[in-house]
């Protein structure tokens, strides 16, 4: 599931990556080389990377601070 924050996420870091990919292919002499850094840098930072990692983040952070406490129903020693 990809939340709004997700795709908030996902547009700056897609932003950030095109730039990386045009500089890359000012600098990088051969277009086959070119093709497999974009191919490295579009699957690090796309939906077989860091989207599914970024996903579990944000949903491992909503249920921390979502939940009861975990002293919800217990005593609080004195």
């Amino acid at each position: 599931m990809v939340t709004p924050l997700t795709d908030l996420i996902m547009k700056k870091v897609h932003e950030r990556l095109s730039r990386v990919l045009d500089a890359a292919e000012v600098g990088i002499p051969s277009d086959c080389q070119f093709k497999a850094f974009r191919k490295i840098a579009l699957n690090e930072f796309g939906n077989q990377g860091f989207l599914p990692e970024l996903d579990a983040l944000i949903k491992q952070h909503g249920k921390a601070r979502t939940g009861q406490a975990d002293t919800a129903g217990k005593e609080v020693p004195r």
